[in-house]
């Protein structure tokens, strides 16, 4: 193996050992566009974290009277300014919609963390209570990395959330450290030692039986090249009733882009507000 192969694997584990969980963030402290340069209605807002960081994010207003609140979670990477398009539409349809960034994404205050962007999403319930109005209800929509993290935040904090919808949510932090090892023969050999240094206390399918009785939608595509679908299959057949789960079109990044999947989306959501 030459010299500088192997220094490229040693910094490779160095590198990847020391992050542990964090490798999941690969936040963008830059917002590339400002809503309102795009005609859409906004407000900025900020609240505190656990540790007294401030966290950022924006409050589209329904278009219409509103009828419930969504609150999203989104993916490990950028921040919410490319990701608020997935759910802004939703304010079309009598939808509040809440988008923060966890801490160290866009213009929220200190460095990526997983125990700590736990927190933050908890802070967040909290602060969309206060935000809505009493006699709405509230919806957490999560992609990706937001879906995981979703689920454990939501089963350690079940009250004041009237449903939930996870859009291809990985199972388990280790399970899908392997998956992605194993997409490049630079990394495949490395999968199952490395993913063993991955923090796994989070791991959703260790807490989705303790996700309260709400409403839960999971969804996946077999176009899917992040997510396997059969993480996704694993969380739905472990959750307890009422719980539906829904194929959807696309690769994991073009899933909000397609009229059929947001269709989907809406269709759940309104069935919830009549329950």
């Amino acid at each position: 193996m030459p010299k500088t192969f192997k220094a490229f694997i040693f910094i490779f584990i160095t590198v990847f050992i020391t992050a542990c969980t964090n490798f999941f963030f690969q936040p963008s402290k830059k917002l590339v566009v400002d809503p309102a340069q795009l005609g859409i209605e906004y407000k900025s807002i900020y609240f505190d974290s656990t540790d007294n960081l401030n966290l950022h994010g924006w409050w589209f207003p329904a278009q219409d009277e509103a009828r419930a609140l969504v609150l999203y979670l989104h993916g490990n990477a950028q921040n919410i300014s490319t990701h608020s398009s997935a759910v802004h539409w939703l304010t079309h349809h009598q939808y509040d919609v809440f988008i923060f960034d966890y801490r160290g994404y866009g213009l929220s205050e200190g460095t990526p963390e997983l125990d700590m962007i736990i927190q933050d999403i908890q802070q967040a319930y909290a602060y969309t209570n206060k935000l809505i109005k009493s006699e709405n209800k509230l919806f957490v929509i999560g992609h990706s990395l937001g879906a995981s993290m979703g689920i454990y935040s939501i089963a350690n904090r079940p009250d004041g959330i009237d449903g939930a919808i996870f859009i291809s949510p990985f199972s388990d932090y280790q399970k899908i450290t392997q998956h992605a090892l194993a997409g490049s023969w630079l990394t495949w050999a490395l999968q199952w030692p490395l993913s063993y240094t991955i923090n796994n206390d989070y791991s959703p399918l260790n807490y989705v039986q303790k996700l309260p009785p709400i409403p839960l939608l999971y969804l996946y595509s077999e176009a899917d090249e992040v997510i396997p679908p059969a993480q996704v299959k694993a969380l739905f057949k472990n959750s307890k009733q009422p719980k539906s789960l829904a194929i959807i079109q696309g690769t994991h990044n073009r899933l909000f882009d397609i009229q059929g999947n947001r269709d989907i989306i809406l269709k759940h959501l309104n069935q919830w507000l009549d329950q």
